[in-house]
């Protein structure tokens, strides 16, 4: 059985503030966003954007593809867990 990734936020939320002692303000202005922002990332309300994947690769001494990587993932697997209910139809080449 493949399991289900986390929302990335989990992992944010883990390592910005449960391993460091930051609290959630401290993080976020650390990573220079607002507090809000930060909150709705690490509570599972909002996706990794392209920015925040660059600010934490560059808080966190990690890469921005790494964090774009899990949110893909992520993303993915809701996706296919709903699949059954998209109306979809096959396209086929013109004979």
């Amino acid at each position: 059985m493949i399991h289900e990734p986390l929302h990335p936020g989990i992992i944010v939320k883990e390592v910005c503030v449960e391993n460091t002692g930051l609290t959630v303000g401290e993080a976020a202005e650390r990573l220079g966003v607002d507090r809000t922002t930060f909150s709705r990332l690490i509570n599972g309300h909002a996706s990794i954007s392209p920015d925040m994947a660059v600010r934490l690769s560059m808080a966190l001494n990690t890469t921005s593809v790494m964090w774009m990587n899990l949110q893909r993932d992520y993303d993915l697997c809701k996706a296919e867990k709903n699949k059954r209910k998209l109306r979809v139809r096959k396209i086929s080449s013109a004979a």
